[in-house]
């Protein structure tokens, strides 16, 4: 209900300033000529609650669909349509009977069998051999060869000087590298190679 009274009234304003912009039109006076406009009129339509409130549509314009009534069946209320268990073959198994090999002692303990049934295995007893007891098998240092080093001796170039003392090396037979003596250029006080804002877009 609220939201028709905002949008009768928001109607009701936008024609009024309508109607007031009209009246200002007339008064308006041109330089060259007068311009006349017809004065606006309120009309059904604004004020129509069909056009702006769209719940006001009549349910008569929807297509209500109907369902038929639901009826009970038979299948619904069978036993053998909810009960499973009826489609299933019921297995019957034989009765179990006691058999004479399982109360047999034979049969569960060994101890009664008749002992040529089985194959005794012998094994040859061991000897003490020499490799067991010498000292070079299990010594493995007399394995290797002892290896003889000679004694070092002292050469001539161990002790001269010349060789160790780099500083007792003459002077003349150094190469001394020279270098040319750098001059002012013309290009080095160039104003325009070294200030860019002197280089034209």
């Amino acid at each position: 209900m609220k939201a028709i009274v905002k949008q009768v009234a928001a109607g009701t304003f936008i024609a009024l300033l309508l109607m007031v912009g009209s009246v200002d039109a007339k008064n308006f006076k041109a330089s060259s000529s007068k311009i006349a406009e017809t004065t606006l009129q309120m009309e059904n339509w604004m004020t129509n609650e069909t056009i702006w409130n769209t719940n006001s549509i009549k349910i008569a314009h929807f297509v209500v669909e109907t369902e038929p009534a639901m009826k009970l069946e038979n299948w619904m209320k069978c036993a053998k349509a909810w009960n499973r268990n009826s489609i299933f073959i019921k297995e019957v198994e034989a009765e179990m009977e006691l058999e004479s090999w399982m109360t047999d002692a034979i049969t569960w303990n060994t101890n009664y069998r008749n002992i040529a049934e089985f194959v005794v295995e012998t094994e040859t007893s061991m000897k003490l051999e020499n490799w067991m007891t010498s000292a070079k098998t299990w010594n493995i240092n007399s394995i290797f060869v002892e290896e003889v080093e000679t004694e070092m001796e002292l050469e001539s170039w161990m002790t001269n000087e010349t060789i160790w003392n780099t500083n007792s090396i003459n002077i003349a037979e150094l190469i001394v590298e020279t270098e040319p003596d750098l001059k002012l250029e013309n290009w080095m006080i160039n104003e325009t190679i070294w200030k860019t804002d002197g280089i034209a877009g």
